[in-house]
């Protein structure tokens, strides 16, 4: 069996807007006649295209704590291609919380909306279409006056460097403890939890293999979706094409964050385990998308 030698490089992706400040989440009442209007704003998702507009005849599902089940609100005309838009629907009253798009068959309510992320995934070479494809609802709670929706989830990148040309099959992350995907809840505070029954790893499959390496020289990366959460039990495990049995390693203390606002910042770790420096180095890069 061949030797070799790799760097595992583990990238957090999180989402930032500059030097925005979290505020504590504030959920106030709402219009309890007729029907209402409710402001959304899109600022911080990733649509397709990179447009981070709401789309023509956009539709969300809302739930009032006190009245309003799975209520659905459609955009006004004039909101249409803007960040912020207002959204029409029935009477509720209480807290929002509201989740897009809107589903008529979705069964949530405005203290936890359910949610799932896929345990077995398939590679994708771009970390945006990666991403959508297995972050398909995002979710809001009621903040200044609008919903503010962001998505669940997170994303995390491995590469792999190798002396000798090797062809990736599988890239899999476990946890002894934690929940990694499967069943997830949105809270009404906008944290992420896991349940119960979810799985405690995440698979990628690149099927037919993938090149560790670009033809450019560059590494290819490898990217997972992920429940956010600090981790400091993860499992690394790859599988390489023609090798007798995958290569795994622990990954040292992670933070994976929700993508939530318009520039990815990804913080890189690298981890050798033959040879070179040891421990980690921490590395700050923009991703432009």
């Amino acid at each position: 069996m061949k030797k070799y030698r790799y760097i595992f490089i583990l990238i957090a992706a999180a989402v930032f807007a500059g030097c925005t400040v979290t505020k504590d989440k504030e959920y106030g009442p709402v219009d309890e006649s007729g029907y209402t209007l409710v402001q959304a704003d899109v600022e911080s998702l990733l649509f397709g295209d990179d447009q981070r507009v709401w789309p023509e005849g956009a539709a969300i599902g809302v739930y009032g704590s006190e009245m309003g089940d799975n209520e659905p609100f459609v955009i006004k005309y004039a909101g249409e291609g803007l960040k912020t838009a207002g959204f029409y629907g029935p009477m509720v009253k209480g807290t929002l919380l509201a989740y897009f798009p809107y589903s008529e068959s979705y069964i949530g309510d405005a203290s936890a909306m359910p949610y799932s992320i896929e345990s077995e995934q398939v590679y994708v070479s771009d970390p945006v279409e990666m991403f959508e494809n297995y972050t398909p609802m995002a979710f809001a709670g009621m903040t200044d006056g609008k919903l503010k929706f962001s998505y669940p989830n997170g994303l995390l990148k491995v590469m792999v460097e190798s002396q000798s040309a090797v062809t990736v099959k599988q890239v899999r992350i476990t946890s002894a403890e934690s929940k990694l995907s499967g069943l997830g809840v949105f809270n009404a505070d906008s944290s992420v939890s896991m349940t119960e029954s979810s799985q405690n790893y995440v698979e990628l499959n690149c099927i037919e293999g993938v090149p560790a390496t670009a033809a450019d020289g560059s590494l290819n990366g490898f990217y997972l979706v992920l429940a956010p959460g600090i981790y400091d039990d993860l499992q690394l495990s790859v599988t390489l094409e023609g090798a007798e049995a995958p290569f795994a390693c622990a990954i040292p203390e992670v933070e994976i964050k929700k993508i939530s606002a318009t520039d990815f910042n990804m913080v890189t770790v690298g981890f050798r385990p033959n040879g070179g420096p040891a421990g980690f180095e921490e590395v700050e890069e923009e991703f432009d998308e």
